[in-house]
């Protein structure tokens, strides 16, 4: 029998070391595609140690230029893997040996990628930890150099070999690894590489009236205020006065029933049950649409808001999740997100404003910080509100019948005074400043990370840091 042909068949893989089934009498020829990159910062704690495990999958270690199952690296050190574009399982961080993070395709929503062997996936940078000496680049900054430079002018540090991405994957060196012995050759269309661009895009200010965006910018200054702590600015009177009117449009239904009734907390004791509270209101229940009954347990999700919760701990522990969420659905919904524009409105007016030295006097971190901490004072607000108006329903309305409209006004007030306490803390603990610097330094590794990509990998990363810039 003479000789027979080989049939040509090509096989992709993603990671070099990949093995690749064979068969006789084929020849194949294997391409290697384009994998996806992923970087490793964490700051979090001096000298620990953290473990990368892969799921059902494996990964590929770029300092030790090798497929494996997991990868170890020191806190401030930069870590970078290459993992196949359609990865399976999870990526599991831990710290000293303790699960931290557990991240997935699906989590990053990139569960879709193109086949292309040529198609660069995206990559994904984890950045985790804080940086003290991180510092906003204010126009009245030192031109000092520091040990952490701002974003604008950072210098792209020379890469140690150790962080150097590895070498184009060459079959003969590594024939060991695979389990076909028959000839393998790498196909030549692998060496070309795309050029991927960064768009950044710039938001038209024409298409809102320079008055209103001047006017919204100046109230939140110092002063605008009519308190002598300078927190009651005019955007902060504005501020308050949407989240009381968020609250009565999502309450109007019971507020427009209940305006003119009263109602008091009534314990019975059941023979079964034992002693249970009531939330008992006057009236006729019969000319009402929502409050239909004349009495609700304190539990009762009609009337948590009403009372506060008030009767028991876990009805005042429902209503001031309640109050928590209400802050973020409906008209509390839109009444944040004016807060959260206002805020815009104020990081723009000083984000434009530019010193002799050519840096800003605020950058992205200050308004993410700033939007941050409204976020959580929105929740937090709300439930120590509904906890407070609780406490004072629960220490009357045993006694005396409460009127619905006093806690309607008194909710509002609380929720006020509530506010204006959480900014004054905020003020006095500089707790905004210190997530600004968080947000910073987060921002920063992000940054060099993506410089280092750009440095070792040019061609698939040309331009990629320009996505972080401030």
């Amino acid at each position: 029998m003479g000789d027979r042909p080989l049939i040509q068949h090509t096989v992709c893989i993603d990671l070099p070391g990949e093995p690749v089934e064979c068969w006789a009498e084929t020849d194949i020829t294997v391409l290697l595609r384009k994998h996806r990159d992923v970087i490793f910062d964490i700051q979090v704690k001096k000298g620990a140690t953290y473990t990368v495990e892969a799921t059902e999958d494996w990964i590929y270690d770029v300092a030790k230029k090798k497929r494996v199952k997991q990868g170890q690296f020191q806190d401030g050190q930069r870590y970078h893997l290459w993992i196949s574009r359609n990865f399976k399982g999870h990526l599991i961080l831990k710290q000293d040996g303790k699960v931290y993070q557990n991240y997935s395709m699906q989590m990053f929503g990139l569960t879709n990628t193109d086949s292309s062997p040529k198609a660069k996936p995206e990559p994904i940078i984890i950045a985790i930890g804080t940086n003290h000496a991180s510092h906003p680049p204010t126009a009245s900054a030192s031109s000092k150099p520091t040990d952490v430079a701002p974003l604008i002018t950072y210098p792209q540090p020379p890469i140690p070999e150790y962080l150097r991405a590895a070498p184009p994957f060459d079959p003969l060196r590594a024939d060991q690894l695979w389990s076909c012995p028959l000839p393998i050759k790498l196909s030549p269309g692998t060496t070309v590489e795309p050029m991927q661009e960064a768009h950044v895009f710039e938001v038209d200010q024409n298409s809102i009236p320079k008055e209103v965006v001047d006017t919204l910018a100046a109230g939140g200054a110092e002063e605008t205020a009519i308190d002598p702590y300078k927190i009651a600015t005019r955007n902060w009177l504005i501020g308050q006065l949407a989240g009381g009117t968020a609250f009565l449009n999502d309450n109007k239904q019971w507020i427009n029933e209940l305006w003119g009734e009263k109602f008091r907390l009534m314990k019975i004791v059941h023979k079964n049950a034992g002693e249970k509270t009531y939330v008992v209101f006057t009236g006729n229940p019969r000319l009402r649409k929502l409050v239909t009954a004349a009495r609700y347990g304190v539990k009762n999700e009609k009337v948590l808001t009403i009372a506060g919760g008030a009767g028991t701990a876990g009805s005042g522990t429902a209503a001031a999740w309640e109050g928590a969420k209400g802050a973020f659905k409906k008209a509390g919904l839109i009444a944040l997100i004016f807060t959260i524009t206002l805020d815009t409105a104020e990081w723009l007016r000083d984000y434009q404003e530019i010193g002799p030295d050519g840096k800003r006097k605020k950058d992205i971190a200050d308004l993410l910080g700033k939007i941050g901490i409204d976020l959580a004072k929105a929740g937090l607000s709300a439930a120590i509100a509904s906890m407070a108006v609780g406490a004072a329903v629960a220490l009357f309305a045993g006694s005396v019948a409460l009127p619905v409209a006093a806690i309607v006004l008194g909710t509002i007030v609380v929720a006020v005074a509530v506010g204006y306490g959480l900014d004054w803390l905020d003020k006095k603990t500089h707790t905004t400043e210190h997530v600004t610097s968080w947000f910073r330094s987060i921002g920063e590794s992000m940054k060099h990370a993506a410089e280092y990509l750009e440095k070792s990998m040019p061609k698939d990363y040309d331009q990629y840091p320009m996505m972080y810039v401030p």
